[in-house]
This record gives structure tokens, sequence and C-alpha cells, in this order.
């Protein structure tokens, strides 16, 4: 009994540090994406400075393509925050229905004797 507790402590810990590399993945997927984003409008700043009138009309196409860049990462890190979110609840709900069958077990266990 003792054995299948430390078993199931064993699989919740597992599946918490796989969570937290999960988070971290995707954390560092966002900064990633951000310094990208960082870049361009460092590179913009500077042909804007250079380059002066000529260059209005493409600075706000790069800008467009910032925003829609911000907009995809958004909705990316938005969804695999819901994925993650969903995982966790499931993997919760089933670890929370394996304790109350290990609590029913030792209740069992006890009120036999």
């Amino acid at each position: 009994m003792n054995e299948k507790l430390h078993t199931l402590l064993k699989k919740l810990e597992t599946e918490r540090d796989d969570f937290r590399v999960s988070l971290h993945l995707l954390g560092m997927e966002a900064k990633d994406e951000w310094e990208k984003a960082e870049e361009k409008w460092e590179n913009l700043q500077a042909r804007m400075r250079d380059a002066g009138l000529k260059l209005n009309l493409e600075a706000k196409e790069e800008i467009h393509d910032m925003g829609e860049g911000v907009d995809r990462l958004q909705h990316r890190v938005g969804e695999k925050i819901q994925d993650l979110r969903l995982e966790v609840k499931e993997e919760l709900h089933e670890m929370g229905e394996e304790l109350a069958d290990v609590y029913q077990k030792i209740r069992r266990y006890f009120t036999e004797k």
C-alpha cells in the first residue's frame, strides 16, 4: 500500500517536472520571438535615421508585419498555455481519482480489522 502511494507520488513529481520543462521551453520560445521583434525594431530605427522619408512606406509595412508577428506570438502562447492547463487539469483529475482509490483501500483495510 505504501509502495503504491510512493509510486503515485513519484508519478506526480515526474508530471510536475515535465510541466516545468514545458513552461521553460515555452518561455524560451517566447523570448526568441521577442528578440527577433526587438532586432527588427532596432534595424527599423537605424534605417529610418539613415534614409529618412524614403523609408516611410517600408516602415509602415514592417511595423504592420511586426504587429502581425506579435499577434501570432500571443495566439501561440495562449494556445500553449491553454493546452498546458488542460493537460495539468486532466493529470490532476486522474491523480485525484488514484489517490481516492488508495484512500478507500486504506480505509477498508483499517475498518475491516
